[in-house]
């Protein structure tokens, strides 16, 4: 198991891939945020619980509800894109040149298709949610924000994604068949 960075599928730079890559770093950029967001939360809370014997009580709520699901969702095309993900290469590695763009290609497509159906069914949950006025249980949570809020980063990230996935994919489809002595993966 090893992070690779595909070789099959080089950067292009072209104006959709400039725009892609500025919403991926916008998205990215306020998932990072939040994870800075969280650290200072869970100081300040353990701060103030020690300290004085009130905690936040909507922090926790805040860091599940919000933060991890954007860390998540809107770092996904920006992983896609770098190659950043883990995939298990060991068939990926006994392939020719052929095998793995026809293994890059499929994975790209089920990938796309998959990510696709997560972007529709969170679509449908967050409009769901929106018109029926979902808040959380007051007991359940101190954070009573609409529900679909939290929602709408699953299909925001995930179609963000599959534009990423579908951008790579024409780039994949676009690049000549590779020869057998060439090598199309770079080991990070």
């Amino acid at each position: 198991m090893s992070a690779v960075r595909p070789a099959e599928a080089p950067a292009t730079t072209g104006p959709g891939d400039r725009a892609l890559r500025g919403v991926e770093n916008a998205f990215a950029a306020v998932g990072l945020a939040g994870l800075a967001a969280t650290v200072v939360l869970i100081v300040v809370d353990v701060a103030l619980r020690y300290l004085i014997g009130a905690p936040l009580s909507w922090s926790v709520g805040f860091v599940g509800d919000y933060v991890l699901i954007g860390l998540f969702f809107l770092g996904l095309a920006y992983t896609v894109r770098e190659g950043a993900h883990v995939r298990i290469d060991l068939v990926h590695r006994r392939l020719g040149p052929g095998g793995r763009r026809v293994l890059a290609i499929g994975g790209s497509v089920l990938t796309a298709t998959f990510l696709a159906l997560v972007a529709y069914g969170g679509l449908q949950l967050a409009l769901k949610a929106a018109r029926m006025g979902d808040v959380p249980l007051a007991a359940a949570s101190d954070l009573s924000w609409p529900v679909w809020t939290s929602i709408a980063m699953v299909p925001l990230g995930a179609g963000l994604a599959v534009l990423r996935v579908l951008h790579t994919l024409m780039v994949q489809l676009r690049i000549p068949e590779p020869r057998d002595d060439a090598t199309t993966t770079e080991e990070v």
